[in-house]
């Protein structure tokens, strides 16, 4: 069960500390970037002979990118060149890459780590686990790929979902652009088998021999790659790396945001049983299971239509997509020839308790002597239910988190000064976690599509 700090965000006190927050980190921006220039010309100095703080205690400083997590502690090193030391800048209080050419928006610092955990946590619970592809017992994996790893929170709990599973001896690679910011205990204490490789997705080809991987787990990657030919080339690589039989499982959310519209779930005896059982436990987790019968409209909440515009305004000039769960099907698609059992699962996460829930429990229940008996009951919705609220809250806390996590890009986009901004933020939590602004049914909108490479013939 998920479970979310509420009561940080209860009084409006703690609400202005966002504006105050951002004030301070403006006034002493000019401050901190000279101390940063000074720590970093300090550090350059003593990188060639000294290994750094923290996390690159445990980091040898060397040409080569590949690194491996395993065996004893001392064992357990990030290899990684010279640049690679240094490969962050500090923007208004946030840690971004260094490199302005990347069209990655968001900030790489301990706050963002912490989004990007809790919105992995979040699929985990709502995808039922770390995968949505079958796994083979009779066939288990041995390799397996985390595309743009982060701090390989995927990669421990697959792995220790398959350690439940009985299966053993699976080893898993990261790739990222950055090396992970991981504690060294955590390491120690961690019976993972992981490597970590340092490489820029835009230089293909990727350095995996053909057919290394029995899985390819691509996860978050829609701000990360440009609606380019970086895609397709992607892609291919993708296709290079895996195994012939092997997986390859993609997951991503919306950034714009969308209202669920009423609407019942129901479902046929005739179809499918896992879909029936899948129905009901989305159903009792308070989240929907997106069809083509499933209905959207712009959100009402007036924040949410403004920063619908301003996220669309600013990926788009970076040449991303706001939407990329209307996408990632078709493109699978594309790619039939060497892709077969090509399939996905949408989810809409409400935000909130939705007005339209209640009437149409209430409509159900009055018009329930009349219900067909070809039909399979839906389990009504307690939305008093401790682990529907967490998977709401949750993603509304996401949301929220991410929504200021882009600040520089929002604010340009929405032309707004840093107090207009600031005054914009904390209208908009206190409309959201107080207001019950959301409970039109604005839904946070993830996705899992996963399809398995054709054999050799």
């Amino acid at each position: 069960m998920l479970h979310t700090p509420l009561s940080d965000f209860k009084s409006s006190p703690t609400l202005s500390i966002v504006a105050k927050r951002a004030y301070h980190h403006r006034r002493d921006s000019s401050e901190r970037k000279n101390a940063v220039e000074i720590h970093e010309a300090r550090q350059a100095t003593s990188s060639r002979g000294t290994t750094a703080s923290g996390l690159q205690r445990s980091m040898s400083i060397r040409s080569s990118s590949i690194s491996k997590f395993s065996g004893t502690p001392s064992n357990k090193k990030v290899l990684t060149n010279e640049y690679s030391a240094q490969p962050y800048i500090l923007k208004n209080g946030r840690r971004y890459l260094r490199d302005v050419t990347l069209p990655y928006p968001l900030p790489c610092d301990l706050t963002e780590i912490h989004r990007q955990t809790l919105r992995t946590m979040l699929l985990l619970q709502v995808f039922d686990g770390p995968l949505c592809s079958p796994v083979s017992q009779k066939m288990p994996p041995k390799r397996v790929l985390e595309v743009a790893c982060g701090t390989g929170y995927w990669s421990e709990m697959c792995h220790r979902h398959f350690s439940q599973q009985g299966i053993k001896s699976v080893s898993f690679t990261g790739i990222d652009i950055a090396p992970p910011a991981i504690p060294l205990e955590t390491l120690e204490n961690s019976s993972i088998d992981w490597h970590f490789v340092q490489h820029d997705l835009r230089q293909v080809p990727l350095p995996f021999k053909d057919e290394e991987f029995c899985i390819v787990m691509v996860k978050d990657l829609s701000m990360v790659t440009s609606m380019t030919d970086m895609e397709q080339k992607l892609m291919d690589e993708f296709l290079r790396i895996l195994k012939s039989g092997g997986t390859l499982e993609i997951w991503d959310g919306d950034h714009s945001l969308r209202m669920l519209l009423p609407h019942s779930q129901v479902v046929n005896e005739e179809q499918d049983k896992n879909l029936q059982e899948e129905t009901v436990s989305r159903c009792s987790k308070g989240i929907y299971l997106v069809t083509p019968d499933t209905s959207f409209a712009a959100p009402k909440n007036p924040y949410l239509s403004e920063y619908n515009l301003w996220i669309s305004k600013a990926l788009g000039s970076r040449n991303l997509t706001s939407m990329p769960c209307t996408t990632i099907l078709s493109f699978l698609i594309q790619e039939s020839e060497s892709l077969q059992d090509i399939n996905s699962r949408r989810i809409a996460i409400p935000l909130d308790k939705v007005r339209w829930e209640n009437e149409h429990s209430t409509k159900k229940k009055a018009t329930s002597d009349f219900t067909s008996e070809s039909k399979v009951k839906v389990p009504e919705k307690n939305f008093s239910n401790a682990t529907q609220m967490a998977i709401r809250r949750t993603a509304l806390m996401t949301v929220i988190q991410m929504i200021e996590s882009l600040e520089p890009l929002l604010r340009e986009a929405s032309g707004k000064d840093p107090d207009e901004w600031d005054y914009w933020v904390e209208s908009m939590m206190s409309d959201l976690l107080q207001g019950n602004g959301a409970s039109w049914g604005e839904c946070l909108e993830v996705g899992a599509w996963w399809a398995r490479k054709n054999l050799r013939p």
